[in-house]
């Protein structure tokens, strides 16, 4: 920190789909003196909305979208060439695509069975035959080269096949053995059999649709996937009975060309210790060597009482083979890799990597998930287990996780692409569909291979390694990313962003911050459908917790809490017995006894938790099981537990294991330290080092470092309980921590600013002892003697007793914040053009009618054509239709004119559509933003309406008018959106009484006063609302009507309803319409709400504070009644 710099710190309290920020300056003796900034931001995490039920991130259906147009893109650059070589073979090829017909198939058929005698007969079936094969070629390993291709087709795949199987079954001997696909299309079409699989109707019975059969029960005969070796044959085959061999190869390169898809090499980053060389996929096996060496290398074991000492070589030896050879998904543990060096687990001291401390071992996870995927007898499989050697299997790996030019080479020149080939469609389906470790090394594989062999020579870590084969210095670390760098997570991307931007914002206020203190919750930074997973994992598990909750009440067992369904579940496990002495209990008498103690509260897994009778218990104390209870006992113990049921299947055997080694370990565990409360996810240490990064790396003289401290879990309501904070502040009546309110983020936040690692160790203790507590005796016997504990040894209290003042400071701090209404809620706005799918993926065909015909109103807005619709508009004037009129000449633009027979194309529904080339897509999910209008109505008033913007259609409204500015461009009377408008505003705008003067989107929070809606809104759901819940902020949460919007409270959250608000119960009725604002929004008329002279549009910067004037190309706030009035008086 500068001496310029305000003395202040940094919390974000990252959330489930929301990130609380806060700076809070201090004194010098680390009170909190002032505010400067809180505020949470809400996000979507990437996900696009439109993927419903199996969410994506907006990356990944754009990716499918860009490759879907590319793949097109280059068809019909292929086709084009097609038909160019076509031509220049002297073949006639019509100028338009001729119909998709069974006349192809035919066509095949002929040319392979017997040669033309007619030349001209002979091209006009080739050019068709040749055409349609372009379009159908199949599928083939995008990998494979020509040669490749030609090598395959040599002789039938595996599904053709199955695919002739099928057709002699269907045909019997009308098929020969040596048919190709045209004449097996050729059968189809003449016989009026299924050809293709045909997606049917929902079928509501099985609620599935009907793919496979067809509505008479017949099995298709291309039930399998056609291969591009197989057509190609086909073509070899024409050829040679045409007598056209020459062609060959001139129509084979045109019809089968691709382009290999794979990762450009210079968008790869490189090796900083070896510049020209590409950084290693985090799935390759020399990355998973490199990962286990050193965390083994970095191993300790305990001796005698604090001495340490590091593993010998025969210990490296066995443990870097057990974590090498390790087969099973679930990550080993500590545990099992001292059982594997026949210590105790206690004596084995977890590796501490860049300051935190490995909480899980790590293993060779990419060639365990081959083995757990890729069954024995498979041919992949046993190449894998006896041919294979480490670089072949690294290769394998590369290539079906990390497609860069280089690797595909590579298995090409080692002749792993050929083995590739050999192996069964499943199996390399198998392969390409494995979830591999994402993301790259830091260094390349060839630096890899030279670290690990010196490591393994050695048995030392990366650091000496690193020394001595690159002669790099002490210091030395890898350049580290930028903290603008995305990390390619799309939900971490957008956390990311968030606080930089805040972050930033701080900096440049206030200079540098003293520390910066992180903290995210178990799903804050993960992806659309891994987060969905989870939350699914967490309703099933509260659903199960629910129903014992249940059978305890049941039972006799009052108001269960969560210790009461832990222990019936360990009593359950246990057969209803005392692990130590086998006597009888139940869940009103057992108590649940921590197998080894630990200083500061023992751990709450479940292999160190027994349920015991209450005499065991007290005999035991706080010693470690093996200590009291003797080498007899010990047996005794062990065998009772192994003659459990639940312990008896294949997936409890690893819990087993762990609970014979907490019975057999006779030290107590070591106390936590601050190293392993730190998260050590992939996104929470990105996060953590690219912050350190910006601060830290190349720091000029006279500067501190920045204190950067990532926490994931429960820390911040540990802080906010131990210190008081949870009952001196007030949100919405309420004390204690309230999720309704999202303004919680925030509180979060500025409470994460007072942490340090002292205290956050001291806090997790307590956690520790609390949870101890809860589950060693009944309720009846709680002793609360955890809420007194300060920390072990005197400077751990001492700091835990100042931290607890400055929490009360911090309180109040808070309080005044929230009675002043500071702490804001921002929703980042989308603003760019390409905003998530532009269209519906439904194709419908295109409708047409002659201008002679009769047209309603209705059918006129079908219109496709803008100017076409403009003068059937013209003519339709205040009409509801116009008859049919078989003279009728229509102007649609200078000396352009319809005749009476000529047709006009017009869209399926009366719904926002546009045409693409393959026919008529719905738009009407793609509203970009929303224009302003306003007018005064007859008494005088302002009244507001919108014209709602399409995104489909910015193309042509930038191509038209030249305007590339989305927000200002002109909307022509012939678009979609214009024709969307309410008739009251078109009315209004057509009769030049409207004005334009400002716009608004999805996410803008919309501010308006309680009483001024209840006084002139309406008497609707929104006033009936805010008769009980007077919320000012509103976020408009979607446009989906053209006269109505969607809203949201601002601050509100749906996550936990409470009872009571302000103090008072809510009535049944006043919870429903609570819950439907929350979960679904309410539907508001746009003239009552937005003509409000209290509603305004507010926009915040970075830091939460409203902004009023521009800034570049950012957008201001709005008060609409003020702006309007304006745009009036200019236009006047």
């Amino acid at each position: 920190m500068s001496a310029d710099s305000l003395n202040y710190r940094i919390g974000v309290d990252v959330g489930d789909r929301s990130v609380g920020l806060a700076a809070i300056e201090f004194d010098d003796d680390g009170f909190p003196i002032k505010k400067l900034a809180m505020v949470t931001f809400r996000h979507d995490g990437g996900m696009d909305p439109a993927t419903g039920k199996t969410p994506k991130s907006r990356k990944e259906t754009a990716g499918v979208a860009r490759r879907t147009m590319r793949m097109r893109r280059r068809k019909k650059k292929r086709l084009k060439e097609l038909d160019k070589k076509l031509r220049d073979l002297g073949y006639f090829v019509p100028r338009d695509e001729e119909p998709q017909t069974y006349e192809a198939w035919s066509s095949r058929a002929r040319l392979a069975e017997s040669r033309f005698e007619d030349p001209q007969e002979c091209g006009e079936h080739l050019v068709r035959a040749v055409r349609h094969m372009a379009r159908h070629r199949g599928w083939r390993n995008p990998w494979w080269s020509f040669s490749q291709l030609e090598e395959a087709s040599q002789k039938s795949s595996e599904t053709f096949g199955r695919i002739l199987e099928r057709a002699q079954h269907e045909w019997g001997e009308r098929v020969s053995d040596n048919a190709t696909l045209g004449m097996l299309g050729a059968l189809a079409a003449n016989n009026n059999i299924l050809l293709r699989p045909r997606r049917y109707e929902h079928n509501p019975k099985t609620g599935k649709n009907a793919e496979k059969l067809n509505v008479r029960g017949q099995e298709p005969i291309l039930l399998d996937k056609v291969r591009q070796e197989d057509v190609l044959a086909e073509l070899r085959r024409i050829c040679e009975v045409q007598g056209i061999e020459d062609q060959y190869p001139e129509l084979a390169h045109a019809v089968f060309t691709q382009v290999r898809p794979y990762v450009p090499t210079e968008r790869v980053g490189k090796d900083p210790l070896q510049p020209m060389k590409i950084r290693a996929s985090r799935a390759s096996l020399e990355f998973q060597e490199f990962r286990i060496r050193d965390a083994v290398a970095n191993l300790r074991i305990r001796v005698g009482g604090s001495e340490r000492r590091p593993l010998t070589e025969e210990e490296y030896d066995r443990a870097v083979d057990y974590l090498m050879e390790y087969s099973d998904t679930a990550p080993p543990t500590w545990g099992e890799v001292a059982d594997e060096l026949e210590i105790a687990e206690n004596t084995l001291i977890a590796p501490v990597i860049d300051d935190v401390r490995l909480n899980v071992a790590p293993y060779d996870r990419s060639s365990a998930i081959v083995e757990a995927k890729l069954k024995r007898k498979t041919q992949a499989r046993q190449w894998w287990d006896d041919d294979a050697n480490l670089d072949l299997r690294s290769q394998l790996i590369l290539l079906v996780s990390d497609a860069t030019d280089d690797t595909a080479r590579i298995a090409e020149n080692s002749g792993l692409l050929e083995v590739f080939e050999s192996w069964s469609d499943e199996e390399k389906q198998t392969l390409q569909d494995l979830k591999f470790d994402s993301g790259r090394a830091a260094y390349s594989i060839d630096t890899l291979n030279k670290l690990n062999a010196y490591m393994h020579e050695h048995r030392v870590g990366l650091h000496e390694a690193r020394q001595n084969v690159f002669g790099v210095s002490d210091t030395w670390r890898p350049p580290r990313d930028r903290l603008d760098e995305p990390t390619g997570q799309p939900t971490v991307d957008r956390v990311l962003t968030i606080v930089r931007r805040f972050i930033l914002d701080c900096e440049r206020a206030w200079g540098r911050p003293q520390k910066i203190v992180v903290e995210h919750a178990r799903t804050g930074l993960m992806g659309p459908s891994q987060r969905a997973d989870v939350l699914k994992e967490i309703t099933r598990n509260r659903n199960a917790n629910e129903r014992i909750r249940q059978e305890l009440r049941a039972g006799g067992v009052e108001n269960p809490n969560r210790a009461d369904i832990r222990r019936n579940s360990i009593i359950q496990d246990q057969e209803s017995q005392c692990l130590y002495c086998g006597k009888e209990v139940g869940v009103l008498t057992a108590e649940l006894d921590h197998i080894v103690p630990r200083a500061g509260g023992g751990s709450s897994k479940r292999e160190n938790l027994a349920a015991v009778c209450r005499a065991c218990n007290a005999s035991k104390g706080s010693r470690p099981f093996a200590v009291w209870a003797g080498p007899a006992r010990l047996e005794r113990t062990i065998q009772r537990l192994r003659e459990l049921q639940a312990f008896k299947t294949k997936s409890k055997k690893r819990m087993l294991n762990a609970i014979i080694r907490r019975l057999k370990q006779r030290e107590e565990d070591e106390p936590i330290d601050e190293r392993s409360l730190a998260s050590t996810s992939y996104a929470a240490t990105s996060i953590r080092e690219r912050l350190e990064q910006h601060f830290n790396d190349d720091l000029p003289d006279g500067f501190a470092p920045v204190s950067v401290d990532v926490y994931g879990g429960s820390l911040t309501r540990e802080s906010r309980r131990a210190g008081g904070i949870d009952k001196s502040i007030m949100l919405r009546g309420q004390s204690d921590k309230n999720r309704f309110d999202v303004r919680h983020h925030a509180i979060d936040a500025a409470v994460m600013t007072l942490l340090n690692p002292s205290v956050a160790v001291t806090l997790e203790q307590r956690r520790m002892l609390k949870q101890e507590n809860d589950y060693s005796s009944p309720r009846v016997q709680h002793d609360n003697g955890w809420r007194d504990f300060i920390g072990r040894g005197e400077a751990s209290q001492s700091k835990f007793l100042h931290w607890k003042k400055t929490a009360v400071v911090l309180a109040d701090l808070i309080s005044e914040a929230i009675a002043q209404d500071t702490i804001p809620v921002v929703n980042p706005l989308r603003l760019r053009p390409q905003n998530g799918s532009v269209h519906k993926d439904t194709v419908e065909a295109v409708l047409e009618r002659t201008v002679g015909d009769s047209w309603t109103d209705k059918q006129v807005s079908r219109i496709v054509d803008p100017d076409t619709y403009i003068a059937f508009l013209s003519l339709l004037g205040k009409k509801k239709e116009l008859e049919a009129d078989h003279q009728r000449l229509v102007s649609v633009s200078a000396g352009v004119k319809l005749l009476a027979e000529e047709r006009v194309q017009i869209f399926p529904e009366e719904a926002a559509s546009i045409l693409t080339p393959r026919g008529v897509v719905k738009i009407g999910d793609s509203i970009h933003h929303a224009r302003l209008y306003g007018w005064k109505n007859q008494r005088g008033d302002i009244q507001v309406g919108m014209l709602r913007v399409f995104g489909a259609e910015f193309p042509w409204f930038m191509r038209e008018s030249g305007v590339k500015d989305i927000l200002r461009v002109p909307i022509p009377q012939g678009s979609q959106s214009y024709r969307d408008l309410a008739p009251t505003v078109r009315k209004n705008i057509e009769n030049d009484k409207a004005v334009e003067f400002g716009w608004f989107t999805q996410n803008d929070e919309l501010e308006i006063d309680p009483f001024d809606y209840i006084q002139h809104g309406g008497k609707d759901k929104l006033a009936r609302f805010l008769s009980y819940m007077p919320e000012s902020r509103w976020r408009i949460d979607g446009i989906s009507m053209n006269n109505k919007l969607r809203i949201r409270p601002n601050l509100l959250s749906g996550e936990e309803l409470p009872a009571k608000v302000y103090g008072k119960e809510l009535s049944e009725e006043q919870y429903k319409l609570l819950e439907e604002t929350l979960k679904t929004g309410l539907i508001i008329a746009t003239e009552g709400l937005l003509s409000l002279k209290s509603a305004r549009i507010v926009r915040r910067n970075n830091l939460g504070i409203p902004r009023w004037r521009g800034n570049g190309h950012l957008p201001t706030s709005l008060d609409i009644q003020r702006a309007a009035a304006q745009a009036l008086e200019g236009r006047d």
